[in-house]
């Protein structure tokens, strides 16, 4: 759950991959050996329900996010990708010096 009332900003994105259904098993292993990555659910079809969250510290968050959604998509048995959302609250002000 995000908390808005965090110290440091929230940076997450959510993927679905898709993936052979016999093959969906190894995938989800390797997607998930991933930083900041997690597989969330696992469809009988082969789609995987995916979120990548920057790591607490990390400078350049987005960036990590998007190479690391990328290196994923070359997984073998990896069909396909889609993000499906990503939030980012650094331009909320307690992310900005600024009291609320």
């Amino acid at each position: 759950m995000i908390n808005l009332l965090e110290e440091s900003p929230v940076n997450i994105a959510g993927v679905m991959f898709m993936a052979h259904p016999k093959n969906a098993e190894k995938v989800a292993e390797n997607l998930q050996g991933f930083p900041g990555a997690e597989v969330h659910a696992k469809g009988e079809n082969g789609s995987l329900v995916v979120t990548v969250e920057g790591l607490e510290g990390e400078e350049n968050q987005a960036k990590r996010i998007i190479n690391t959604i990328t290196d994923m998509g070359n997984v073998p048995g990896v069909i396909s990708s889609s993000l499906i959302f990503h939030h980012n609250d650094a331009g909320l002000p307690q992310h900005q010096g600024k009291k609320l």
